[in-house]
């Protein structure tokens, strides 16, 4: 996988139709597991063609992302972090080999 900054992973799979709460909609994903990357998730060009994403900037330096449910039309708005203000880890549980949440703190 090539991320938006040029350096290459090695994906650890595919999970295959995972629901995903995005403010209000919940859209059924395919995503690529990729071991400690720079982000908490990546949404490429497949995403902001299904949703009909809008990114939007001020001059404050803030970003939203309008995204649209394809199947209810319904439309919601979340803000964007800034780079280096990763909210989450994701590490495999050792016994189980599924991948669980934990803070970064």
């Amino acid at each position: 996988m090539q991320s938006a900054n040029g350096t290459v992973d090695k994906s650890l799979g595919l999970a295959r139709n995972i629901p995903c709460r995005i403010g209000d909609i919940t859209l059924y994903l395919q995503i690529h597991v990729i071991r400690d990357p720079a982000y908490d998730i990546l949404m490429g060009r497949p995403f902001d063609v299904l949703t009909e994403s809008i990114v939007r900037n001020y001059t404050n330096e803030d970003q939203t992302i309008t995204i649209r449910n394809p199947n209810s039309g319904e439309v919601t708005t979340i803000p964007t972090l800034p780079r280096g203000s990763r909210k989450h880890r994701f590490k495999p549980d050792k016994e189980t080999q599924n991948f669980r949440v934990t803070s970064r703190n």
